[in-house]
């Protein structure tokens, strides 16, 4: 199992949303291969950071799972629309 942190910034316009509403974005964007087991989310006027907890080979495989689920989440939510992954 992996730990890999993630980063979310907003567009300075837009609203702060909830916690529930950017972790239902990425579970939605979360399927079986990803290895996805946990996510730990602390979201700011700033945007979202947070922890994925993810079954990898190894930790450049994991970053690179966790990469792709943010950015399909940040695909799929219109919700995080012109949100960015940094």
């Amino acid at each position: 199992m992996h730990l890999v942190e993630f980063a979310f910034a907003k567009p300075q316009d837009a609203p702060v949303l909830s916690g529930d509403v950017v972790l239902a974005a990425l579970w939605s964007a979360a399927g079986p291969d990803d290895g996805v087991e946990h996510i730990r989310l602390h979201m700011s006027r700033a945007g979202a950071r947070g922890a994925a907890f993810l079954l990898a080979s190894d930790g450049e495989s994991a970053v690179r799972q966790c990469r792709a689920v943010c950015r399909r989440a940040l695909g799929i939510s219109t919700a995080l629309r012109d949100w960015r992954l940094v």
